[in-house]
C-alpha cells in the first residue's frame, strides 16, 4: 500500500467520512465540583491521530485496495493503529537489561506451538496475537486458541478477513470476548460462529514496545522475548525483498507497502548479511514465526535483517500475558473496543478519570485495569461505594489507595492488595489519577470511528475526567465521538 504514505491529508481531517481529529475550540471551560462550585479547567484535547490510519481510512472509503497478498496467493493484513505515534517512540529513563546472547531461538526451548496457516484470508494479525499468547503460557500449558473467533467477534468493522490490529486484539482480550479453544470454533474464514465460546484464559497484561529505531535498537525487543516468549511485530511486505533458498527477508525500500504481522522468536547476530536477497549494511536477522503454514519458508519460520527499514517499526510489538479465568469473576467496563486515542490538555501530563459501575452483584473489587501511553506511569487509585449518580467522589471513600508507576506502555491489570466490598444494585466507582511522563494526554479513550469502531457506545452517567479530581465532567459531554475512558474493575464474589 504505497499509495497511503504519499497521499495528501487537509490537515487534520479526512474528507470523505468527516473523521476531525482535531479538538473541539476553546482553551478552558467551567466545571462543577460534588459541592456545586463552578470552577475553570482546561479544555480537553483530543491527542494526534495516527497519519498513517488517516491515510489508509481515506484509500479504504475511495474504494483502493487494502488487504495486500503476496505472489504465490499468501494473505497479509496488517492495520495501522489510530494512536499517536508519539506514544511509541523510545525514551525516558534507559532499562536494566541483563547480558543478551549472539543467538536465541524459541524454537529449542519448548516455547512454541505449531505453525499454522493463515490461507487467503487476512489474519495475520490475530495468528501473530495468539502465537504470543500460547508461547507466553508454554512450555507450563500447551494450547491452540481459536483465531476464527478472533476475528468474527472483534466488532470492529473491517469483516472477518479485512485485516487488523494488535489493538484491536487487545479490545477484544481485555472485554473477556476471548481467547477459546480452536476445537470450540475451527479455523473456516467466514462460517457464523457459535452463540458462545467457553473462555480459556484472562489475557489481564499486554506489554507494548516502543518502535524500534534502527539496527542496533533490538535490545528491549530481545529481552522481552527471552524474559516472555513470541512477541508480536508488524513488518511491510514485499515479495523481491524474499530471498527464498535462505528463507531471508530484507526491505529497504522508500515506500510503505503492504502490512504484515509476525512473531519474533529469536535471533542471531552472526547470520550473514550474504544470505539476504539484496545485501544490508551489517550482518544480524531476528527470526520471525509466520503464519504461511509449514511449506513456506524453513517449516514456517524466516530471518528478517536488522536493517529491514519497517521491521517493528509501525506501532504493533506486543506481547500478550494470559493468566487462570479462576482469578477475577466479574469483568467491569465500558471500552469493548478498547484503546483508540488518549485525551489531555496537551500540556500537562497529570490528569483524573473515573467510571461509575453499577455492581451486577455483591462480591469484592479486586483490581483495576487501564492502558499506559508513556514510559513511566504514576498513578494512584481509589474506590468509593453507593456512589451518586454522576458524582464519581461521592459516597464513601474506601480508606486505603493503590499507589505506584508502570514503567512502559500497554494494557495493565493492578491488584489493589485488599478488597473492596460491593453490593448487588449499589453503584461504585473506580478513580485514577495518572501522570505519564513525557507524554501530555494520559488518558486513554475509546472513540467512534466511521469505518473503524462504529459500534462503540456509551450511555449518560458512565465515563468522567477531572483536571484536579475534584471538579468532574462528563467524557461524551466534550464530543459525542468520545465514548468512554479505558478503565476497568475486576472482582470476586
Amino acid at each position: 500500500m504505497d499509495k497511503i504514505r504519499n497521499k495528501p491529508v487537509l490537515g487534520n481531517l479526512v474528507l470523505g467520512f468527516g473523521l476531525l481529529v482535531m479538538a473541539a475550540g476553546g482553551l478552558a471551560v467551567f466545571t462543577s465540583g460534588n459541592d456545586g462550585e463552578k470552577r475553570l479547567q482546561p479544555r480537553l484535547q483530543q491527542a494526534p491521530m495516527n497519519p498513517e490510519f488517516i491515510r489508509f481510512m481515506y484509500e479504504r472509503k475511495v474504494g483502493e485496495p487494502w488487504v495486500g497478498y503476496t505472489k504465490d496467493g499468501h494473505a497479509l493484513g496488517l492495520i495501522p493503529s489510530p494512536l499517536d505515534p508519539a506514544i511509541f517512540e523510545p525514551g525516558g529513563e534507559p532499562e536494566e537489561i541483563e547480558s543478551l546472547p549472539a543467538l536465541y531461538d524459541l524454537r529449542t526451548g519448548n516455547k512454541l506451538t505449531p505453525v499454522k496457516n493463515q490461507g487467503s484470508c487476512g489474519a495475520c494479525w490475530a495468528f501473530a496475537t495468539f502465537g504470543s499468547l500460547e508461547s507466553f503460557l508454554k512450555p507450563a500449558a500447551v494450547w491452540d486458541f481459536s483465531e476464527q473467533d478472533l476475528i468474527e467477534k472483534n466488532g470492529f468493522d473491517y469483516g472477518v478477513c479485512g485485516g487488523g490490529s494488535s489493538g484491536m486484539s487487545a479490545a477484544y482480550l481485555a472485554r473477556w470476548a476471548g481467547p477459546g479453544a480452536e476445537t470450540s470454533h475451527p479455523y473456516e474464514y467466514y462460517y457464523p460462529y457459535p452463540s458462545g465460546i467457553a473462555l480459556k484464559k484472562h489475557v489481564q497484561n499486554i506489554i507494548m514496545l516502543p518502535d524500534r529505531t534502527g539496527p542496533k535498537d533490538n535490545a528491549k525487543l530481545k529481552d522481552t522475548v527471552i524474559k516472555y516468549g513470541a512477541v508480536v511485530v508488524s513488518m511491510c511486505w514485499d515479495d523481491s525483498s524474499y530471498k527464498s533458498s535462505t528463507a531471508s527477508y530484507y526491505y529497504n525500500g522508500s515506500t510503505d507497502t503492504d502490512g504484515h504481522f509476525v512473531c519474533v522468536v529469536g535471533w542471531d547476530d552472526n547470520y550473514a548479511k550474504s544470505k539476504f536477497k539484496s545485501t544490508p549494511a551489517g550482518n544480524g536477522a531476528f527470526i520471525a514465526k509466520n503464519s504461511w503454514g509449514t511449506g513456506w519458508g524453513d517449516a514456517g519460520y524466516f530471518y528478517v535483517s536488522y536493517y529491514d527499514r519497517f521491521f517493528g517499526k509501525r506501532l504493533g510489538s506486543a506481547m500478550f500475558k494470559g493468566e487462570s479465568v479462576n482469578n477475577y469473576r466479574a469483568n467491569y467496563g465500558y471500552d469493548d473496543l478498547g484503546w483508540s486515542n488518549n485525551v489531555g490538555t496537551g500540556t500537562n501530563s497529570t490528569f483524573w478519570m473515573a467510571n461509575i459501575f453499577k455492581a451486577k452483584a455483591a462480591g469484592y473489587v479486586k483490581a483495576v485495569s487501564f492502558y499506559t501511553s508513556a514510559n513511566s506511569n504514576a498513578y494512584e487509585i481509589y474506590i468509593y461505594t453507593n456512589v451518586s449518580s454522576g458524582k464519581p467522589t461521592t459516597g464513601t471513600k474506601y480508606a486505603k489507595a493503590k499507589k505506584g508507576t508502570i514503567l512502559g506502555k500497554g494494557y495493565y491489570t493492578i491488584p489493589l492488595g485488599f478488597y473492596v466490598p460491593i453490593t448487588l444494585g449499589k453503584y461504585f466507582s473506580v478513580v485514577v489519577k495518572l501522570r505519564t511522563t513525557g507524554y501530555n494526554w494520559p488518558i486513554p479513550i475509546e472513540t467512534k470511528i466511521p469505518g473503524y469502531s462504529s459500534a462503540a457506545k456509551s450511555a449518560k452517567g458512565q465515563s468522567y475526567t477531572a483536571y484536579d479530581g475534584i471538579s468532574w465532567t462528563e467524557l461524551k459531554s466534550n464530543d459525542p465521538a468520545w465514548c468512554n475512558v479505558c478503565l476497568r474493575a475486576f472482582t470476586k464474589y
